[in-house]
This record gives structure tokens, C-alpha cells and sequence, in this order.
């Protein structure tokens, strides 16, 4: 009986799971081997892909080197040009300044004649000008016209004032000739004289337009205020010299 109860007992008791072998140090190892490999190459491969990706970008490109070249070269040319450009019309500025001055001087003897003969501002002659006089006129306005019989090319802002005074020196070329014409001539001189008088207010009013762009430009290139009007622009309908000191707003100045 002894021996069958303790075989029951044993039957009873609940059987126990035996320990799990220990893994072998050789797979440790093999893992631990792949992780410490992953962790070496996956960022190895990583940067592969972002130098492959860089020196994909830099490939070399002739056609593309080319044309940045070129490009180059034309920016740089084209600031060498406008340096060039700006100390040419500079120099046009002032030398056209200068001739302006000398020309509206030897305007005044034919200005005055013709203040004289033909007062600006009304419709009434004065004393009619011997013809020696008005030969005296003809002669100085040609010869200041001479000075624009060669074409001069400048910035668009030089070109527009010397235009203007040529301009009003032809219409007042016209006006001498025209005046000419009414001393040779009693039995038109009436019309003549009107003409006359049409032609020389428009004269003035050109010139004056010419001599404020003229002082435009020279305050545009450094010179300042550069007042070149002929006297009496205002009785016709011209413009006259604006209040600024001559000089004024020049470069360096005040």
C-alpha cells in the first residue's frame, strides 16, 4: 500500500519544464557580428548614395562652361562699355556746355538788332535794319550753325539738347534770310517782317528748350546747374533760367 500511495503522490505533483539549453557562443557571436556589420555599412551606404547623388550634379559640362564664359565675358565687357560711355558723354556735356555759351555770346549783336527791329512780344516794327546790319546777322548765325554740320552721336540726353539748339539755329537762320528779304523788298515787306518775327520768337523758343535740357544733363553728369538761355525767351513763350545758383548741385559741391 505504502509503495502505491507514493507512486500516486508522485503522478500528482505537477511535472516540471526543464531548463532550455544555453544557445552556443558561436550563434551569440554570428549575431552579434550582423549588427555590429549593419551599423557600420548601412551608414557607409548612406553616404555612397549622397556622394553618388553630389558628383552626379557637378558632371562636367562643356556647353554649360561655355556659355557661363561667355557670359562672363559679356557683363564684363558691357561694364567696360558704360565706364566708357559715361566719361565719353561727360566730356560731350562739358564741350557742348562750352560751345553753347560762346555761341549764345555771339548771338546778342543779332538778338539785339532784331529786339530792335522787330520788339519781342508785340506785333509793331520798330526802325527797319540797313541791309549792312542784317548781313552782319547772317554771318554770325552761319557761322555758329557751322558747328553743327558734323553729326555727333551721344547719350540719348545729349543728343536731344544738341538737336534742339541746331534747330533754333536754323529757324533763326530762317528769320535773317526772311529779314533780308523784307529790306530787299518794300512791296511784300509787310508779310515779310510777320514772318520774319514768327521765325525768331521760334528760334528762341527752341534754344530755350535746348538750355533746359542742357541743364538737365549737366546736372546728371556732375556739373551742376548750367544756365545757357538766350535773353528774352520769356516775352516769346519760351523758358527762362530756373532761381539755382549757376553751378549748384555739382559734384563735391553743395
Amino acid at each position: 500500500m505504502a509503495k502505491r500511495s507514493v507512486k500516486k503522490a508522485r503522478q500528482q505533483q505537477p511535472q516540471q519544464t526543464a531548463p532550455a539549453a544555453p544557445e552556443p557562443p558561436s550563434r551569440r557571436l554570428f549575431w552579434r557580428g550582423v549588427l555590429v556589420a549593419a551599423a557600420v555599412l548601412i551608414p557607409l551606404a548612406v553616404v555612397g548614395v549622397v556622394i553618388a547623388a553630389g558628383s552626379g550634379d557637378t558632371k562636367a559640362d562643356p556647353a554649360a562652361d561655355e556659355q557661363a564664359a561667355l557670359k562672363q565675358s559679356i557683363e564684363s565687357e558691357a561694364a567696360t562699355l558704360r565706364k566708357q560711355t559715361q566719361v565719353r558723354d561727360k566730356d560731350q556735356v562739358a564741350e557742348l556746355t562750352d560751345r553753347m555759351r560762346g555761341t549764345a555770346d555771339a548771338l546778342v549783336v543779332v538778338l539785339d538788332g532784331f529786339g530792335k527791329a522787330l520788339p519781342p512780344g508785340k506785333k509793331s516794327a520798330g526802325p527797319l535794319a540797313t541791309p549792312a546790319a542784317v548781313a552782319k546777322w547772317r554771318a554770325a548765325v552761319r557761322k555758329e550753325n557751322e558747328y553743327f554740320a558734323e553729326t555727333v552721336s551721344g547719350e540719348t540726353g545729349t543728343n536731344v539738347a544738341r538737336g534742339g539748339f541746331a534747330a533754333a539755329l536754323d529757324a533763326l537762320n530762317e528769320a535773317t534770310e526772311t529779314y533780308a528779304l523784307a529790306v530787299g523788298d518794300p512791296g511784300h515787306r509787310r508779310q515779310l517782317l510777320a514772318r520774319a518775327r514768327e521765325q525768331r520768337d521760334l528760334a528762341v523758343r527752341t534754344w530755350s528748350v535746348a538750355a533746359t535740357q542742357l541743364d538737365a544733363i549737366n546736372i546728371a553728369t556732375g556739373y551742376g546747374h548750367q544756365h545757357v538761355y538766350l535773353g528774352g525767351s520769356e516775352l516769346v513763350g519760351g523758358f527762362g533760367a530756373d532761381p539755382a545758383p549757376e553751378g549748384s548741385g555739382a559734384e563735391g559741391g553743395e
